[in-house]
C-alpha cells in the first residue's frame, strides 16, 4: 500500500513564519551584541572578543545553529506550499508530471547490491520486487560481492529460485560503488534502473509512481523516501524521527529549486545521466551524494516523489548506528572538503549551491555540540563568556531555545502521517539521540578535515543478543556517560559558586552555566536509554509487518 506523504496545514506556516521573524530579530540582537556591547554607565563599545576570548570558540557555533536553523525553516515553509493538482483538482506537494511516452518499450533495471547478507532478508527483497509493475518489465540483477561461502551460495539458490541475473565480479575494488559501476558498464542494458538496499523492500506501484518523471530529460534521477518500519526501541524510533525529518520536512524543498540529493537507495537512475558523468566515484563513503553533485553540475537534477514506495529497517543497536553515522558524516564532509572550490565556482545555481553547502555542512553539528559544553566549563577558568554582557531575559532565552528546537522537530512532523502520530517525546528522542552522537560526528569531521576518508562498510541491523551485547553497547556509550558526570560536577561547582558570591555579575555567570550543564547532564545521560533492546509498547502496532522471527541485517 502506497502512503503518501502529506503537507501541512495553513497554521504550521503561520507558526513556521513567526518562529523564523521572531528568531531573526532575536538572534541578530544576540550576536550583534556579543561583538559590540556598550556599556550603561559610559556608553563605550566593549568588543565581547577582546574582553572574552572564549568568545572565538563559541561564536562561530552560535551563528552554524542560527544559520542551520533558518535554513530548516525555509524548507519547511517552501516544502509545504501546497499546488493544484488539476486532474483531480485536490492539493498535493508539486504538480503531476507528463507521462512517459513508449513505457511499453522502456524495460527498467532493478539492480540489488549484496554483501554477505542474510537469505531471508534478500529473499524478501526480491519479492517485492518481482511484484513490482511495469508495462515495459523489470530485470532484477543480483549484485553478489559477497566474501563468505555460505553467502555465495544463499545468493546462487535465490538468483535460481526468482530467475534473476546474478552478476559478481574478481574484486570488491570501490565496495557498494563499484559493484554497481562493474553492472552499468558491463551487464546493464536498459536505459533506466532502479537501486535498492538489502533490507528495503518496494511497493508493486514504485516505478508507476516515479517513472514519469522521466518525461523531463533534465531529470537525471528520481528519489523517494526511506521509511523505517522497525521502531519499537527508542534507538530505532529516533533514527525513524531523524529519517523522516530529512524525507518528510526537507527534500521537498530540496526538489523544488533542484538541489535534490541523490541517496543511494530507493531511486531510479537515468542510466545516460549515470554515464554521462562517469559513474561513482570511489574516495568518498557517500558516494550518492557525490554523484547527485556531479549530475547537478552536469545539467541534471533530481525528482523527488514525497510517498512511502519502500519499506526498511533501521540499525537495531547503537554500535551499528554509530557505524553508519560515522560513515554518512565522514563521507559527506570529504565531498565538502574536495569539493567546495568547485560547487563555488563551478555549474551550479545559487539554490543549489546553498542546499548542498547545508546539505553536506551539517554533520559539524558534533563539533557544535561539543563546543555548547567545553566552552562553559573553560569559562570556568578563563572568566566567563560573552553571555555576561546579555539581559536577564536573554539569558532565559537561550534555555528556550532548547524548547524550541525540540518543538520544531515536533512541528515539522506532525500531520504528515496518519498512521504515525509524532508525540512531543519522539521529538526529545530525536533531539537527544543526536547530542549522544556528538562524539561520533566530531571524530568524523576531524577526520575529514585531515583527508581521512573512508570507503563504504556494511550496517549491521541484526537484533544482537543482550547477553553478549550489552557491555560492548555500554563501551559505544562510554564517552557520553563520562562527559555527563563531567557536567553534572561542574553544575554542582557553578551552585556552589552562585550560592557563596554577593556579586550580581558572578551570579548571572554562574547560575546559567550550572543549569546548562545539569541540562546535558540529563541529555547526555539519557544515552542509556539507546542501548539495549528496550521496547516502546505504544509504537509495537507500527511493526505489525514484521514478523516476530525476521533477523534485521542489511548493507
Amino acid at each position: 500500500m502506497v502512503k503518501e506523504i502529506r503537507p501541512q496545514k495553513t497554521k504550521y506556516m503561520l507558526f513556521y513564519i513567526a518562529f523564523a521573524l521572531i528568531g531573526f530579530v532575536l538572534m541578530m540582537y544576540y550576536l550583534s551584541n556579543t561583538i559590540i556591547h556598550f556599556t550603561t554607565p559610559q556608553q563605550f563599545p566593549i568588543n565581547s572578543f577582546s574582553r572574552f576570548p572564549l568568545t572565538f570558540l563559541i561564536f562561530p557555533a552560535e551563528l552554524f545553529s542560527f544559520i542551520f536553523s533558518l535554513y530548516f525553516v525555509y524548507n519547511l515553509i517552501n516544502g509545504n506550499y501546497p499546488s493544484k493538482n488539476k486532474s483531480d483538482n485536490s492539493k498535493n506537494y508539486g504538480l503531476d508530471p507528463v507521462p512517459l511516452k513508449e513505457k511499453d518499450s522502456s524495460r527498467v533495471a532493478i539492480l540489488l547490491p549484496v554483501y554477505n547478507e542474510p537469505y531471508i532478508i534478500v529473499e524478501r527483497t526480491l519479492k517485492n520486487c518481482q511484484n513490482i509493475k511495469w508495462p515495459g518489465g523489470t530485470r532484477i540483477y543480483l549484485l553478489d560481492d559477497s566474501t563468505k561461502e555460505e553467502h555465495i551460495k544463499d545468493m546462487e539458490k535465490l538468483s535460481k529460485k526468482y530467475d534473476t541475473i546474478l552478476v559478481r565480479r574478481k574484486d570488491r575494488i570501490g565496495y557498494k560503488a563499484g559493484n554497481i559501476n562493474n553492472a552499468l558498464s558491463n551487464h546493464v542494458k536498459e536505459n533506466y534502473f532502479c537501486i535498492f538496499d538489502a533490507d528495503q523492500a518496494p511497493e508493486p506501484e514504485f516505478l508507476e509512481e516515479t517513472m514519469d518523471y522521466f518525461s523531463d530529460p533534465k531529470v537525471g534521477f528520481v528519489q523517494t523516501p526511506q521509511y523505517f518500519i522497525n521502531d519499537s526501541s527508542p534507538l530505532e524510533r529516533a533514527q525513524k524521527m531523524g529519517t523522516n525529518i530529512f524525507y518528510q520536512a526537507q527534500c521537498q524543498s530540496k526538489a523544488k529549486d533542484n538541489a535534490m540529493p541523490f541517496c543511494g537507495t530507493n531511486a531510479v537512475i537515468r542510466t545516460e545521466a549515470f554515464k554521462n558523468v562517469n559513474g561513482f566515484s570511489y574516495y568518498t563513503s557517500t558516494e550518492d551524494i557525490e554523484l547527485g553533485l556531479r549530475m547537478n553540475e552536469y545539467g541534471y537534477h533530481g525528482a523527488y516523489v514525497p510517498k512511502v514506495l519502500v519499506k526498511g529497517y533501521s540499525p537495531t543497536h547503537f554500535s551499528a548506528y554509530a557505524s553508519q553515522q560515522y560513515r554518512w558524516a565522514n563521507g559527506n564532509l570529504a565531498i565538502l572538503r574536495e569539493s567546495w572550490k568547485n560547487i563555488l565556482l563551478g555549474k551550479f545555481s545559487l539554490r543549489q549551491q546553498i542546499h548542498t553547502f547545508f546539505t553536506t555542512g551539517w554533520w559539524f553539528i558534533g563539533l557544535v555540540s561539543f563546543l555548547y559544553i567545553l566552552v562553559p566549563i573553560l569559562s570556568f577558568f578563563f572568566g566567563g563568556t560573552h553571555h555576561t554582557w546579555l539581559p536577564t531575559w536573554m539569558l532565559a532565552i537561550l534555555f528556550l531555545n532548547v524548547a524550541l528546537g525540540i518543538s520544531m522537530i515536533y512541528m515539522s512532523l506532525s500531520e504528515r502521517d496518519d498512521d504515525d502520530k509524532v508525540t512531543l517525546k519522539d521529538a526529545f528522542l530525536q533531539y537527544s539521540l543526536i547530542t549522544n552522537s556528538m562524539f561520533i560526528y566530531a571524530r568524523a569531521a576531524l577526520s575529514a578535515i585531515f583527508k581521512r576518508y573512508i570507503g563504504f562498510v556494511t550496517t549491521n541491523k541484526a537484533k544482537q543478543d543482550s547477553s553478549n551485547s550489552n557491555l560492548k553497547e555500554l563501551k559505544e556509550i562510554g564517552l557520553n556517560l563520562f562527559l555527563a558526570l563531567i557536567c553534572f560536577g561542574f553544575s554542582i561547582y557553578g551552585l556552589f559558586r552562585t550560592m557563596i558570591t554577593s556579586n550580581i555579575d558572578q551570579i548571572r555567570t554562574y547560575l546559567p552555566i550550572s543549569l546548562w550543564m545539569l541540562f546535558y547532564t540529563i541529555i547526555l545521560g539519557s544515552s542509556i536509554f539507546f542501548i539495549g533492546n528496550k521496547s516502546m509498547s505504544k509504537n509495537e502496532s507500527n511493526n505489525k509487518n514484521i514478523s516476530s522471527d525476521t533477523p534485521l541485517e542489511a548493507a
